[in-house]
């Protein structure tokens, strides 16, 4: 079965719920309705879809990046819609902004927010359309609906015991009108939220049949792959077409470039190889004027002078008290500087679309995170109106921020607009993936802190100095960049004192939305901290953040929970330590323990405990399932994750020196999910931020050796 390639119609942003007559059939969509009658299973685009063939299918709206949305999101509507779970189909969207997120009006991936944005509207969306089968059916009957109910696909009425399929009433249905406050299902009425299925894309993935960026097969498909510059910045100086096009197979080259300064060239052939024989015998020769020619080091030794600079940039979010007062009059003192590095995504499918732009249309097969920004910059470049641009959304082998980013969207469009009526399939290799990232920013933090005579803590400073990423968007704020400083000092922390801000150093690198962005560097700055001042103030590490979350008892449950999985306060031998930290976000409350050894110098780190409460469950083996590898990829960022820059250039290309954690680094994990009815909370990205500080801690329970600067294997100690 082939998931993707079909590309759906155009929708026009209409009530909040229309219908439509699909082939006899029922479609219902939040905020839109198809522009013309429908002729065919295909060429309707709805949430909800219902044929006489009894065939349900619902359209996934977000990017389905791994986190499990393409089972999660569906189910929320079919446990109100009351279909047959095991025989609903689900379709991935076009881009479209019928299907924006609810809670950020705009159809994009990513913050953690999918189940959280589109919980109430998908219910309630089920419910209309449920209602709306059970009135064709009292209709028909000649009964009060009210004694209709609808099952498993099927509407009845026991008295007279009659019953109807949905595909029986699809037709009659469309013709209701749409309940504007439908009756919703109480939680303990739920069938399907909460309960573990299998996942809808699970059998296409085994079998192969569901298609990635790099998947769509189209008649005439030729494929493209680019070489940018290694400088950020620079262009193209020189090439050798002729001995380009002199390869097997090969087509065409075509200048290319990110839409922020960097160019490169891309090579059309008749496969990926060709394409990638093709840049090397071009011999690229590169012009590097007004391209920064430094490196790393340059840029610590600057952040961290910038944190004595004038014009820091308060964080009103975090700000409260006289923090200068309080750290005058605090009894004990400390001072902390803490340090990251940039890091890459490394996406186990590096950047890939297919296109296919004619005179009159342009259409595009993307695992884009962003489908509507995408829709709007295709058009731009092609000069095509909206209505002639479609972008389906594909499977995508990993995103955490990085499938956020258009520049692979432009290169897609690049070359097809040069082979116009072919379909081009693009593809970046590993090494342009690794060294043309949109880098998690490189930080660094310096904490002032204080305690008073009895041990309370009264006072924490916190100052980050880094590239701001609204202002690399040309977003530039007036206040401390959230996306750099958010976490920088836990909100539930019950400080009198406070300050967040944050000095912005510009630097020629590609910046962009790491997975848990600021909470990424934050979470390992804050929970150290906070096991430092517990030091300085006397007290258990534990003991203390429990002291400053007095009032909040979800938070506080979730700390005294995995005080007991991980069995807190017992002793360990010489040379193993336990340490804790405590990262609520993302509407989320997690804690993480881990325990580590050290060994002459040599860190094993043994066992990560996380302990959550996500607010309800949709689906509780997928959260455990992110969770898992939201606690690996902070994991290899802990261990060995760093992008370093040489006269320009980013040293690291593949997985040979930008690892990835594999099995002999990978401790035991346990995770412990807390029922809760609260409303839905965030998880693809929550565990990453606990990682690299319960680990700090640990090392530093286990060796007095208090690590700062990540990662660990940099910092003096190697990996057993």
């Amino acid at each position: 079965m082939n998931h993707v390639p079909t590309i759906e119609p155009t929708l026009k942003r209409r009530a909040f719920l229309g219908t439509a007559v699909a082939a006899g059939g029922l479609s219902l969509s939040v905020g839109a309705t198809t522009t013309g009658a429908a002729t065919g299973d295909t060429d309707l685009n709805a949430y909800v879809r219902i044929t006489p063939d009894n065939r349900v299918s619902i359209v996934m709206p977000g990017c389905e990046i791994g986190q499990g949305v393409y089972t999660g999101l569906p189910k929320i509507l079919c446990e109100e819609l009351e279909a047959d779970w095991d025989k609903v189909e689900v379709r991935l969207a076009v881009a479209n902004e019928a299907y924006a997120n609810p809670s950020k009006k705009r159809q994009s991936t990513g913050n953690s927010d999918a189940i959280i944005g589109y919980f109430e509207v998908l219910r309630k969306t089920g419910a209309q359309a449920r209602e709306m089968l059970i009135a064709a059916a009292a209709s028909k009957w000649k009964v009060p609906a009210a004694e209709c109910r609808a099952e498993n696909g099927v509407v009845h009425h026991h008295a007279s015991k009659r019953s109807a399929t949905f595909g029986e009433l699809a037709e009659a249905a469309a013709k209701q009108p749409v309940p504007a406050e439908p009756k919703l299902k109480a939680p303990e009425q739920w069938k399907l939220i909460g309960k573990d299925f299998i996942r809808k894309d699970t059998p296409a993935k085994v079998d192969g049949s569901a298609d990635f960026g790099a998947d769509i097969k189209l008649d005439g498909l030729l494929v493209a792959t680019v070489a940018a510059s290694p400088v950020f910045g620079g262009q193209i100086k020189h090439f050798d077409e002729a001995a380009a096009l002199a390869i097997k197979g090969v087509v065409k080259l075509v200048p290319i470039d990110n839409g922020s300064g960097t160019g490169g060239l891309a090579a059309i052939a008749e496969n990926y190889f060709q394409a990638k024989r093709a840049l090397e015998a071009a011999k690229i020769e590169w012009d590097f004027k007004g391209a920064d020619n430094w490196d790393s080091a340059d840029l610590s030794k600057q952040l961290t002078a910038a944190l004595d600079e004038s014009g820091a940039k308060p964080y009103p979010a975090a700000k409260r008290g006289d923090v200068e007062a309080a750290l005058a009059a605090a009894a004990k003192k400390l001072e902390a500087v803490y340090e990251v590095p940039y890091l890459a995504h490394a996406c186990m499918e590096p950047m890939s679309s297919t296109t296919l732009v004619t005179d009159d249309a342009c259409m595009m097969w993307s695992p884009t995170q962003q489908q509507g920004a995408a829709r709007d910059l295709v058009a731009k470049l092609t000069g095509l109106p909206f209505d002639k641009v479609t972008v389906q959304n594909t499977f995508s082998g990993g995103g955490f921020g990085r499938k956020w980013e258009l520049d692979f969207t432009r290169h897609a469009v690049q070359v097809a607009m040069a082979m116009k009526g072919r379909p081009v399939r693009l593809y970046w290799s590993r090494e342009e993936d690794i060294q043309h990232d949109y880098y998690r920013p490189a930080v660094v933090n310096r904490y002032r802190a204080g305690v008073d005579a009895e041990g309370n803590v009264t006072v924490i400073h916190s100052r980050n100095a880094a590239q701001s990423l609204l202002g690399y968007q040309n977003r530039p704020a007036p206040i401390g960049d959230p996306t750099v400083v958010g976490g920088a000092i836990n909100a539930g922390y019950a400080v009198p004192n406070i300050l967040v801000d944050f000095v912005e150093k510009k630097a020629n690198v590609q910046i962009g939305f790491w997975r848990a962005v600021a909470a990424s560097h934050n979470g390992f700055f804050a929970e150290s901290l906070m096991d430092e001042v517990a030091a300085l103030a006397g007290k258990d590490p534990l003991a203390l953040r429990k002291e400053l979350l007095k009032g909040k008892p979800r938070d506080l449950n979730v700390l005294d929970v995995l005080a007991e999985k991980i069995g807190w306060g017992q002793k360990l031998p010489a040379g193993r330590g336990m340490g804790i930290a405590y990262t609520p976000g993302f509407g989320s409350i997690l804690a993480l323990g881990a325990t580590v050894s050290v060994t002459n110098g040599a860190l094993k780190v043994e066992k990560i405990v996380c302990v959550a409460d996500c607010g309800r469950l949709i689906e509780p083996s997928t959260v455990i399932a992110q969770l898992e590898g939201g606690i690996v990829y902070g994991l290899t960022a802990a261990l060995f994750g760093q992008i370093t820059i040489e006269k320009g250039a980013v040293k690291q290309s593949n997985f040979t020196d930008y690892p990835m954690v594999t099995l002999t680094n990978m401790p035991e994990l346990e995770i412990h999910l807390i029922p809760s009815t609260e409303k839905p909370g965030g998880v693809g990205e929550s565990s990453v931020p606990g990682v690299a500080p319960a680990i700090a801690n640990a090392i530093a329970a286990a060796t007095g050796l208090r690590v700062r600067k990540l990662p660990f294997n940099a910092a003096g100690l190697s990996l057993a």
